[in-house]
């Protein structure tokens, strides 16, 4: 059963010059999926450039398919390296994702999820990321999501 909901997703991620984080608050749409669910959500960032999302969330793997300003596909399994393709208006990037641990929990509010790994991008390590997914069914009785995406330096 598809459900309308809150999606909160920090980003944390250190490419060598410090951690930085990505939060992105907003609303989208959440069902079950293959033993997981899928959550598709769109982000917009401080230049107003949309980028939609979809997540697979299970106990064996985390997928993210982004498309828009920014495109790309990860598929995330621990203990793995995996391909993927980054689509930026700069050009294309191709990297390989070192899953170090990723974990999903259900439970009668929603869904939590964290995933660690890395980034290499030819041989060389890119950046470490460490990514927490907090899904709650959308009452409406809280405080509505801005529906925007955020960086700051930590």
């Amino acid at each position: 059963m598809r459900k309308d909901v809150q999606v909160s997703v920090l980003g944390i991620l250190d490419a060598g010059g410090g951690p930085e984080a990505v939060l992105t608050r907003t609303t989208g749409i959440c069902s079950p999926q293959g033993g997981g669910y899928q959550v598709s959500y769109q982000e917009v960032d401080e230049h107003g450039n949309a980028t939609d999302n979809l997540l697979f969330l299970s106990q064996t793997e985390i997928r993210i398919d982004r498309s828009g300003s920014i495109s790309g596909s990860f598929r995330f399994i621990p203990g793995e390296r995996t391909e993927a393709l980054y689509r930026t208006p700069f050009g294309d990037i191709g990297f390989l994702a070192e899953t170090e641990s990723c974990t999903v929990e259900a439970d009668g509010s929603g869904l939590e999820a964290r995933l660690e790994y890395r980034l290499y991008e030819g041989g060389r390590l890119f950046s470490q990321n460490t990514l927490s997914v907090h899904i709650r069914e959308d009452g409406g009785d809280g405080p509505a999501p801005d529906h925007t995406t955020r960086r700051n330096h930590i």
